[in-house]
This record gives C-alpha cells, sequence and structure tokens, in this order.
C-alpha cells in the first residue's frame, strides 16, 4: 500500500487562497478533509491488511471512499462544493494543476 508523501499536503498549504487571513472555505474544507483521510490512512497496519484483518479492510474501504469523494472534491467546477463550504458558488475554487496531480497519485 502505497501512502502519499506529507509534502503533497503542503500544496493545500501553499495554495494562494489558502493562506490566511482570507482562507478560501472551500480550500480549507477540501485541505482538512484530505489530511485526515491521509492520517488515517497512516494508522492502517499494512501487515494486516495483507494478512486480511477485517478492521484493516473496512478502515482501507473507508479511506477509498474518502479519496474518491476527495478527487471529486478538487475536480468540481460546478460551484456545489463551493455551496456545501459556505464559499462561491459562483466563482468555485481554481485547486491548480499540482494539487490535481496529487489527487491522481490517490
Amino acid at each position: 500500500m502505497d501512502i502519499p508523501a506529507d509534502n503533497d499536503l503542503s500544496l493545500f498549504e501553499a495554495h494562494p487562497e489558502c493562506q490566511p487571513p482570507n482562507t478560501n472555505p472551500s480550500i480549507f474544507f477540501s485541505y482538512d478533509f484530505i489530511r485526515n483521510t491521509y492520517n488515517q490512512l497512516k494508522q492502517v497496519d499494512a501487515a494486516k491488511y495483507a494478512a486480511g484483518d477485517k478492521a484493516a479492510r473496512e478502515a482501507v474501504k473507508e479511506i477509498i471512499g474518502r479519496n474518491a469523494f476527495s478527487t471529486v472534491l478538487v475536480n468540481d467546477t460546478s460551484g456545489k462544493m463551493a455551496l456545501m463550504t459556505s464559499g462561491n458558488a459562483a466563482n468555485p475554487v481554481n485547486f491548480g494543476d499540482d494539487i490535481k496531480a496529487a489527487m491522481e497519485k490517490l
């Protein structure tokens, strides 16, 4: 099981719209969701997963679902994510090529 590098998360922190004091709520929500998913992944015992441990398999199943949702969040251009996160639906955030490429790795 490959775990993304911590520096992939720094792409969110470096995003121009993630800088205080005017942090874009869609960027912040996505970053927080993806960071929590990443932390969950680091908690999975790879040996238990490989041995078929039910709890480890369920944890990975949850992480896969969260990754799929994360991809939807980052690639949304409809404004729906902005509505969910109190952002501006008329001007959805552009996560940029670097963040989208990192999401493709997932």
